[in-house]
């Protein structure tokens, strides 16, 4: 019975587990915004710039751009993101919260076992709203090197990412979101660029490029990890159902 009981449990979390879904949709969101980190090719006539003795001089500054201002992505003096980032940002995780609730509602349906996905839903919006009403943590006592670069939705996604790994209860999972929240991190405080450059990997990463390893890496770490808990999920529903 108590053999059983383990089997049935293990039916149960393989039947309702969404968290390879969650990855790939929030790795699409990160390798999404590289679009938005691709700076401008500036030169002694472009706006804000002005010819100098050796080459020329820019003073620009990203003018925030659709509700939700800057902050969250888009710090307000930088000349290296969009102005739309922030926008884009607010509206992409928020969007992926609500497709990975979704997927969890129909998996559930389909399935018949269903879970709590509330906590995930709840604590990721608040989670979100909080990175955007305080701007990205721009105007609170907080280190510029965190906000400097525009990658603070890094780290909520990260956060959101923590929820679920709780909700779901397996420790694989929740290293691998653990090893994602040392990237996103890396990602806030320092130009990856630099490593990459260290690597002899991605040379012309640099000017104009040089935010996009900041992104390109995470997001194939999850792209990568989803599907590597995909493949696991499904020789773990082969095994179960040939015992």
């Amino acid at each position: 019975m108590l053999a059983y009981a383990d089997q049935l449990r293990l039916r149960t979390r393989v039947a309702r587990d969404g968290s390879w879904f969650a990855l790939i949709v929030f790795g699409f969101v990160v390798l999404i915004a590289t679009f938005f980190y691709r700076n401008p090719e500036l030169t002694a006539h472009s706006p804000g710039c002005h010819a100098a003795t050796f080459g020329f001089y820019c003073n620009v500054k990203t003018v925030s751009q659709g509700p939700f201002g800057a902050g969250l992505g888009s710090p307000a003096f930088s000349p290296t993101v969009s102005p739309w980032a922030t926008t884009y940002w607010t509206i992409s995780v928020f969007v992926a919260i609500c497709v990975i609730v979704a997927f969890y509602r129909i998996r559930a349906r389909a399935s018949g076992v269903s879970g709590r996905i509330w906590p995930f839903a709840c604590i990721g919006t608040a989670a979100l709203a909080l990175a955007v009403a305080s701007r990205g943590w721009v105007t609170i006592d907080i280190p510029g090197d965190f906000w400097i670069r525009g990658m603070q939705a890094l780290v909520v996604i990260a956060v959101v990412l923590g929820v679920l790994a709780a909700i779901e209860r397996r420790w694989s999972f929740s290293l691998f979101v653990v090893g994602f929240l040392g990237l996103a991190i890396l990602s806030t405080l320092y130009d990856v660029s630099n490593l990459f450059s260290r690597l002899g990997i991605g040379g012309s990463w640099n000017g104009r490029d040089q935010g996009l390893p900041n992104l390109i890496l995470p997001g194939l770490y999850l792209i990568v990890g989803g599907v590597v808990f995909w493949l696991l999920v499904r020789r773990t529903q082969h095994a179960v159902q040939s015992t």
